[in-house]
């Protein structure tokens, strides 16, 4: 049997008028020792009929007789994978040329990341480029907030994350990725590469990560993942910095002084911890802060020096000028 180097996860349900233009693309890449593997979550429409349409022995076909969700797609795509490196692709998007040959180049001279992921031009419905933090310690601290890797443009080690059981959970739709970062930032590197490598489709479709039950998913990994990475600190305390500090949108100067604790408390419980890097995770909550207390004063002329000692001195030269306007 021939093991290549990549196994390309590709789902898709439904996406006769994207997917032609998406598996053209990945044919089409520089770096050229892959498979695709097409999981094809039970379309109902020409789906199957135009993969098949393609003669590339690197695609490989599979159709679940029924929708499955997913996150359970994927564990089937990982399970039939045969690289040393899983690349993550939806079948709506577009790979660009030199994609995989950048992924591979940078995983295979850094052993000691698990994972890197792209920056994505966005395209359809909407235009911008969206560019994650680079640096593995501030990727844990971003956990914290979002998910911090861009799940369909990532590479990772295949053998690595089944050794570690890291499998997409289905019950997490619909931030399985998130919840499946959660816990590989817990075993290895994870590294966002600066390189526009990806574009990614905006249309009607997509499935939103705005309802209730997405907010309420997305919620319970992040406190799962505060409370695992810092046991030292208190329950009350993990649920607080959320819905004090993270949720917060300061209305007195004392919702401010509530949320400085809950920095300061965090901060305190991670020396014992020490899972997070002290000084990035100070720097990163006390930005945080400051832009909410920024938006506060601007709004509501409230100045307090204790207020304007939270504000970055940009913020303060702005504020200046917002006054003297």
């Amino acid at each position: 049997m021939i093991h290549p180097r990549i196994s390309v996860l590709m789902p898709v349900y439904n996406g006769e008028l994207y997917v032609r233009e998406a598996i053209e693309s990945m044919l089409n890449q520089t770096f050229t020792d892959f498979e695709l593997l097409v999981l094809d979550d039970g379309s109902t429409d020409r789906t199957e009929e135009i993969v098949l349409s393609f003669n590339d022995s690197r695609i490989r076909y599979h159709r679940n007789a029924s929708n499955i969700g997913i996150a359970n797609n994927l564990n089937i795509g990982l399970a039939k994978a045969r690289g040393e490196y899983i690349a993550r692709f939806d079948g709506d998007d577009v790979s660009l040329p030199d994609r995989l040959q950048v992924q591979i180049n940078f995983l295979d001279t850094h052993p000691d990341v698990g994972l890197c992921s792209t920056a994505m031009q966005l395209f359809g419905k909407h235009s911008e480029v969206w560019i994650r933090e680079h640096h593995p310690e501030a990727i844990k601290i971003t956990m914290l907030f979002y998910s911090p890797v861009l799940h369909a443009s990532s590479m990772f080690r295949r053998r690595l994350f089944l050794d570690h059981e890291l499998t997409y959970r289905q019950e997490a739709f619909p931030a399985e990725d998130y919840e499946l970062w959660s816990r590989a930032v817990k075993v290895c590197k994870l590294v966002n590469l600066p390189d526009v490598l990806y574009n990614y489709r905006i249309h009607d479709t997509q499935v939103p990560k705005t309802d209730r039950k997405a907010t309420e998913c997305i919620r319970k990994i992040q406190l799962e993942y505060l409370a695992s990475s810092v046991p030292t600190l208190p329950s009350a305390s993990v649920a607080g910095f959320f819905e004090q500090f993270v949720d917060k949108t300061p209305q007195t100067t004392d919702d401010v002084r509530v949320m400085k604790q809950q920095i300061d408390t965090l901060i305190q419980a991670n020396k014992q911890a020490g899972f997070f890097d002290n000084r990035l995770l100070k720097t990163k909550l006390n930005r945080v802060l400051a832009g909410k207390v920024f938006h506060f004063v601007v709004s509501t002329h409230h100045f307090t020096w204790y207020l304007l000692s939270k504000l970055r001195f940009r913020q303060l030269v702005k504020l200046v000028h917002v006054i003297n306007n």
